[in-house]
């Protein structure tokens, strides 16, 4: 009778649990608004998505070296020189006269003004522009690809947080249920000890349990508190809005082929990292190439109330001579200009060998990256078809326990044990339906960490 007993129990208790697994599975979809927002209050992300968009400025800056620059200049000044000037003197044979006879001082002074537009703009940089431009266009994907790497874990943290809120109030209902049939007794011992049928010693080991139990329900309310201001600063939701969430504890059933599908992010950025590495190397090797710009410009240029003095003339003496303006408008130019760094040392040479350096550490990262998921793949894997094995083995043990809680309460009822044996059976029960709902939080928390292997838990949660 007892084994038939045992059997219906397990057998129902597996029943519930399948259905449970079935909604347990649809849950992951439920926890998609604290979830995201969990990540858009998270600073961490927003600090990386204003890295990135860094980045973005960084690769915009790039390709607008292929725009032309253009310059404004303009200026005035004032200009005060004496000359000394000494050329061969000259004999003229009719006019008997020596032209340039000694040495010629003269005195200029001027008052200049000037403006102009110059325009510059790159035809050919041996593609270091364009190599650069699609290096930063791969670095903008790889740290995007990082960013979102770390929405996984933030869910991880939300799901195991509010799992751990749902096995409180399983174990709120198991210290209720405990405290119900513990007081139920102690009204028995009472009025048993009333009537003379047993001792206060059966009633103060009661009242000592029943104290027990209200010791679990501080720490389960202390617990409680510290995991809803957990998640509080997770989410940024208010206390109330986080109570709405409830849900059954129950183990989640995956379809693995769909949920071992690798997707880590973090293999994507270094495989876009290894194209912007590539990029950067064919950039650097561009240098060797000329660089080759086009140029024009406009100029305005202005030498007004200009002064000139030619001292000590033979006879004539000092010649002064005064302008209005010397004027130089409009000044037009327009080329073509090359640079070729022919030799810069070894300058350029160890800007090429680091390029190649970068490129072998990064295959390197990711080949260990590969070997790392790997591995962590199948052990994810396995702790999670153990989680589901242990969870039916504890099925079992909460059905013997209770079996036995029933035997020997009856027993206790009818005076064959004594309140020791009788709250043996009730701290095992409680012990195993307590280890129950612990392994199924085990059990959800290697779900996650199977989804997160792959890389695959946020969008399984959000999809």
């Amino acid at each position: 009778m007892k084994y038939r007993y045992c059997c219906l129990f397990f057998f129902f208790s597996l029943g519930s649990s399948i259905s449970g697994s079935l909604l347990a599975q649809e849950q992951l979809t439920s926890f998609k608004a604290p979830v995201e927002q969990a990540v858009r209050h998270n600073k961490g992300m927003q600090n990386a998505y204003l890295e990135n968009q860094k980045v973005a400025l960084e690769r915009e800056e790039v390709k607008g070296k292929f725009l032309p620059t253009v310059s404004l200049h303009g200026g005035y000044g004032y200009l005060n020189s004496s000359v000394d000037l000494d050329l061969p003197t000259h004999h003229l044979p009719i006019t008997g006269f020596n032209l340039f006879e000694g040495s010629q001082r003269s005195n200029l002074s001027t008052q200049v003004a000037l403006a102009g537009v110059t325009a510059k703009q790159v035809i050919f940089s041996g593609l270091q522009i364009t190599n650069g431009q699609k290096a930063l266009e791969q670095k903008f994907i790889a740290q995007s690809l990082m960013q979102e790497a770390g929405r996984d874990q933030i869910a991880q943290e939300v799901l195991f947080s509010f799992d751990q809120l749902m096995l409180l109030r399983e174990v709120d209902v198991l210290i209720a249920d405990s405290e119900k049939r513990l007081n139920k007794e102690h009204q028995k011992v009472v009025k048993a000890i009333d009537n003379g049928l047993a001792i206060p010693y059966d009633r103060d080991k009661l009242k000592l349990a029943m104290l027990e139990l209200e010791n679990k329900k501080a720490e389960v309310e202390s617990n409680r508190e510290l995991l809803y201001y957990k998640l509080q600063e997770l989410t940024g939701l208010d206390k109330a809005e986080l109570e709405t969430v409830v849900y059954p504890l129950s183990e989640i059933v995956l379809a693995l082929d769909e949920a071992t599908v690798m997707n880590r992010k973090e293999l994507q950025a270094l495989e876009a990292s290894q194209k912007a590495y590539d990029f950067a190397l064919k950039k650097e090797k561009g240098g060797k190439l000329p660089l080759v710009f086009a140029f024009g410009s406009v100029s305005y240029l202005n030498a007004f109330d200009s002064h000139f003095t030619l001292k000590d003339i033979g006879q004539v003496g000092d010649v002064k001579m005064k302008t209005n303006h010397l004027q130089l408008a409009p000044n037009y130019a327009v080329g073509i200009g090359m640079k070729w760094n022919v030799f810069e040392g070894k300058t350029h040479k160890s800007a090429i060998e680091r390029a190649k350096l970068d490129i072998q550490i990064n295959e390197n990262k990711l080949e260990d990256t590969k070997e790392k998921l790997s591995l962590l793949q199948r052990k994810t894997r396995a702790d999670y078809e153990l989680g589901l094995k242990k969870i039916g083995v504890n099925q079992q043990q909460v059905a013997i326990a209770k079996n036995n809680l029933h035997l020997a309460s009856r027993q206790f009822e009818e005076g064959l044990s004594d309140v020791t044996e009788r709250l043996e059976a009730e701290n095992e029960f409680y012990k195993q339906s307590l280890g129950y709902y612990s392994q199924i939080l085990n059990q959800r928390n290697a779900v996650t960490e199977l989804l997160k292997a792959n890389g695959n838990l946020y969008d399984t949660i959000t999809r």
